[in-house]
């Protein structure tokens, strides 16, 4: 199997559709209600704005390279997307001050669900277009050396906080392929994160990763 980039949509994806599902069962007159949705709103506003930085700064900058132009509607989709969460934060800002809060509650509603849609669209063509393209012009080794910058600045400590993140949402093969990535360019940190093996890898998982990587067998758990 080829090197694959964009496994993290997965928690992208399932994290606009849990909020999404908060807004649909607000009772948009309860304020405790409308500041849950406005702190995981921000944190989904941080996320996506980073997660489009990313890609446009490591992905689509290495396609301009190679003079590709394959991700040039991606790219625009990241400069819209800036500007609809900006929209969005103004019409939560606004629905905290309307006299009917429902109705505006509602329509705060169908224009985030419109917005994950949307998103929706954006992720299939990064993953059917730009991935591909990605895979032609690069090799293996060169397309999973993009994230290792990434692990070299965080420590074990952020490593665990995102693999315990994203896993719940990955399969065991995505999971081996985030780990093993991570052994390869910090090594001595991955030692450090494997002994906490057991905060985001059940026991099945652990055994199967081991027989797939069994340099690793020396490497003990806490």
């Amino acid at each position: 199997m080829r090197a694959r980039l964009y496994r993290e949509h997965k928690y992208v994806s399932a994290i606009l559709n849990q909020l999404e599902r908060l807004i649909g069962q607000a009772d948009f007159n309860c304020k405790d209600d409308l500041e849950r949705i406005r702190a995981e709103y921000q944190e989904v506003h941080m996320m996506l704005l980073a997660h489009a930085k990313h890609e446009n700064e490591n992905f689509h900058a290495l396609l301009e390279k190679k003079g590709s132009k394959v991700h040039l509607h991606a790219h625009l989709d990241h400069d819209e997307m800036s500007q609809t969460l900006v929209h969005l934060q103004n019409l939560l800002d606004e629905m905290m001050l309307d006299v009917d809060q429902q109705e505006a509650g509602y329509h705060f509603y169908l224009e985030y669900r419109k917005f994950v849609g949307d998103n929706l669209l954006h992720l299939h063509e990064e993953e059917t277009k730009i991935l591909p393209e990605l895979q032609r012009l690069y090799s293996d080794d060169e397309l999973r050396k993009i994230e290792f910058p990434i692990y070299e600045q965080m420590t074990p400590a952020q490593l665990i906080h995102m693999v315990s993140a994203l896993f719940p949402h990955m399969n065991l093969y995505d999971k081996d392929a985030f780990l093993a990535d991570i052994q390869h360019a910090q090594p001595v940190k991955f030692a450090q994160i494997w002994e906490q093996a057991d905060q985001f890898l059940n026991q099945d998982e652990q055994i199967r990763f081991l027989h797939n990587h069994p340099e690793l067998q020396a490497v003990k758990k806490r």
